[in-house]
């Protein structure tokens, strides 16, 4: 089961606050960020190829969900 959560008040610092409270119970992790320059920057930490391209598919299989529900909540 897949949890969502925008993270607020701001992208950085919610991101930063939600990692801090949650530190350990992180298992692994892949994220994808947009620079400010315009490119982008994937960082991760999986046991396994497999492992990391399971947890995108599911990142990529959340958000097309909350678009079809109209539960997407975009910064802007």
């Amino acid at each position: 089961m897949s949890k969502v959560k925008r993270v607020f008040p701001g992208p950085t610092n919610g991101l930063i606050n939600w990692m801090e409270k949650n530190f350990h119970e992180i298992d692994g992790y892949v994220a994808t960020f947009n620079m400010k320059d315009g490119t982008t920057m994937t960082v991760y930490d999986a046991e396994s190829y497999l492992q990391a391209v399971g947890l995108v598919e599911i990142g990529k299989d959340t958000i097309h969900q909350l678009a079809h529900d109209d539960e997407f909540s975009p910064r802007k």
